[in-house]
């Protein structure tokens, strides 16, 4: 037997090795958006459930129009044979997309069916609606996947089961023109108080009754990051009264005022034991988000430990840099496998020679509606590892028992060390 055929079989039994000793691992869960479930089980659902959230940048890329996929998620009432005339002719386009992946493991693993198809997208629909009962989250998630805790960057903190998702309180929200402006119009007629200093009050106001229902992080999104400059936005804050009914604010006037007010959220952070979960790269004009605009933040807070979301993609080698540099700042890697797992599998090599092995989090499946996914996404981001390690122990760097141990601190113990659990 040839030198190259002996090493690809040892990987090859390494990584079932190391795949299966995860298939009982605790996990957590470190970024979703899940709806409570009773919002989610008064839903009616069908086949197209497994297709919402991610996939609608590969539909809508694919040709579909963005108000066909809004119908199709949204309208609860439009016949299912409706729904499938629509999504046929863009399905092959996408099947063997990373996002897609989790609803065919499922259909796989779960109904049995080896994909979607003209013959059993009714079937599909009717079974997927049957699993869509009270107790929905704890068999999917608890039983299914092993899933200790999973954090949830929620916008409502009631009807969560909060043994199971624990939400971050989002100060990405504060930062946004609708909050800003919202608040300039009410406190115009005197509440709930006037001006930068009422509105940081009033935010921190709902960040304490967030920790009245338990506190695990904040959630917050990279942008142009600049030293706060509280008169500078004082004055910004205040010109928006006189700015007609409908006041606008420029890119630069929006980053002043969101530094200051993530001043005050980052000394929240520090004073309660909060780490800050941040969002960067992917979605939208990802250039705002790039993970280097987390530098200036990480060094003007040392105190505070910041969780680097989506290893920046596309900025990946920027975003380990960071990890690598900032003795604050862990690496996530939520969503990153459905983005792509061979961007995943090659980034996740590189940080075993850059980043301590307890900075890293390699799990977290980055829903809301479609609650199946978490099962097949857990999935891939289990091969993702297992692929990851058996290179490692194919090179005779760490044997399997080490293998394993560090897979463990990568589902489970360093999210639940970084958060605080």
């Amino acid at each position: 037997m040839s030198f190259e055929w002996e090493t690809l079989m040892i990987l090859d039994k390494a990584e079932t090795t190391i795949f299966e000793a995860m298939s009982e691992m605790p996990v957590v869960d470190a970024h979703e958006h899940l709806l409570p479930e009773p919002q989610r089980v008064a839903r009616r659902v069908d086949f197209f459930i497994l297709f919402s959230t991610y996939s609608k940048a590969d539909l809508c890329g694919a040709g579909m129009a963005p108000d066909v996929y809004d119908r199709l998620r949204n309208d609860q009432d439009m016949p299912v044979d409706q729904k499938w005339k629509a999504f046929r002719p863009f399905y092959p386009f996408v099947r063997h997309g990373a996002y897609a992946r989790p609803a065919r493991i499922w259909l796989k693993d779960v109904l049995g069916y080896d994909d979607l198809t003209e013959d059993n997208y009714a079937e599909v629909s009717a079974r997927l609606q049957e699993w869509n009962a009270p107790g929905l989250y704890d068999r999917i998630l608890r039983r299914m996947c092993h899933i200790r805790t999973a954090l949830v960057a929620c916008e409502t903190y009631q009807e969560y089961d909060f043994d199971l998702l624990k939400p971050l309180w989002r100060v990405i929200n504060f930062i946004s023109d609708k909050s800003i402006l919202g608040f300039v119009r009410q406190s115009a007629t005197g509440k709930p108080g006037k001006g930068l200093a009422g509105y940081l009050d009033w935010m921190e106001e709902d960040f304490h009754q967030y920790l009245q229902r338990g506190r695990v992080g904040i959630k917050a999104i990279c942008f142009p990051y600049e030293p706060p400059d509280t008169a500078k936005a004082d004055a910004i804050f205040d010109s928006l009264y006189s700015r007609g009914d409908e006041p606008k604010l420029s890119p630069a006037e929006r980053y002043t005022l969101a530094s200051v007010i993530y001043d005050r959220a980052f000394r929240l952070a520090q004073a309660h034991g909060l780490t800050v979960a941040v969002h960067s790269g992917v979605w939208g004009d990802f250039r705002e988000s790039q993970p280097a605009h987390l530098i200036p933040m990480a060094t003007g807070y040392p105190g505070v430990s910041f969780d680097l979301f989506h290893l920046g993609i596309p900025y990946v080698r920027e975003a380990v840099m960071i990890g690598k540099m900032f003795p604050n700042v862990s690496l996530n890697l939520c969503w990153t496998t459905v983005l792509s797992p061979e961007l995943t599998v090659r980034m996740l090599d590189e940080c075993i020679d850059m980043v301590p092995m307890n900075r890293i989090i390699a799990f977290g499946a980055d829903y809301n509606l479609p609650v199946e996914k978490v099962y097949g996404h857990l999935k891939m981001a289990k091969q993702v590892v297992a692929r990851v390690l058996a290179k490692r122990v194919g090179r005779g760097e760490m044997d399997l028992s080490e293998a394993r141990r560090i897979a463990g601190m990568w589902f489970c113990d360093n999210a639940a060390g970084i958060y605080r659990l």
